[in-house]
């Protein structure tokens, strides 16, 4: 008989954010550098 192991995955960290540009609000991971909306930098210090 096989035991399966559960396998979990790694949560990253995430954090929202908004834009400077488009001014949307989203949730990004810790290593996403880009808006989702309008591809402009994101900046650690605009966090919400």
């Amino acid at each position: 008989m096989k035991t399966k192991k559960k396998e979990r995955k790694l949560k990253k960290k995430k954090v929202t954010i908004r834009c400077r540009v488009c001014l949307m609000v989203d949730t990004y991971t810790l290593d996403e550098e880009y808006c989702r909306h309008c591809g402009s930098k994101l900046f650690k210090i605009d966090q919400i």
